[in-house]
């Protein structure tokens, strides 16, 4: 199944609802620009992880070059709803103590507090 993003906004905080495989390819490539584009928009990024059902370690890698493109522009990434498979992975691999992980949507947008005022992005 190749790897679709949608993305909606909820204040400033871009939530991308992420669905089939990140892996190497297609994948990775998809979700790079996704999160770019957000970015460029000024947005935090929260990346639903419902709808992955397998992770690889390229995808892995573009989850943490996503959150460090994130860090160094000023913007913030959570992850939301990993799937069992995908949490259990984030454990064995200590990214669990990188990324803020939620299972509650309305709690990590809660997370990320009032919106930035365009002067101070």
């Amino acid at each position: 199944m190749a790897l679709t993003i949608s993305n909606r906004r909820s204040g400033g905080v871009e939530i991308l609802d992420v669905a089939g495989r990140l892996t190497l390819g297609d994948g990775t490539g998809t979700l790079r620009d996704a999160a770019r584009k957000a970015m460029e928009r000024g947005a935090d990024l929260l990346l639903n992880l419902s709808g992955v059902a397998y992770i690889d370690s390229a995808g892995l890698g573009e989850l943490v070059g996503s959150y460090a493109s994130a860090v160094s522009r000023g913007r913030r990434m959570k992850l939301l709803r990993p799937q069992k498979r995908v949490d259990s992975l984030l454990q064995m691999t200590k990214l669990y103590a990188t990324f803020e992980i939620f299972e509650d949507e309305a709690a990590a947008v809660a997370s990320f507090g009032p919106p930035l005022p365009e002067s101070a992005k």
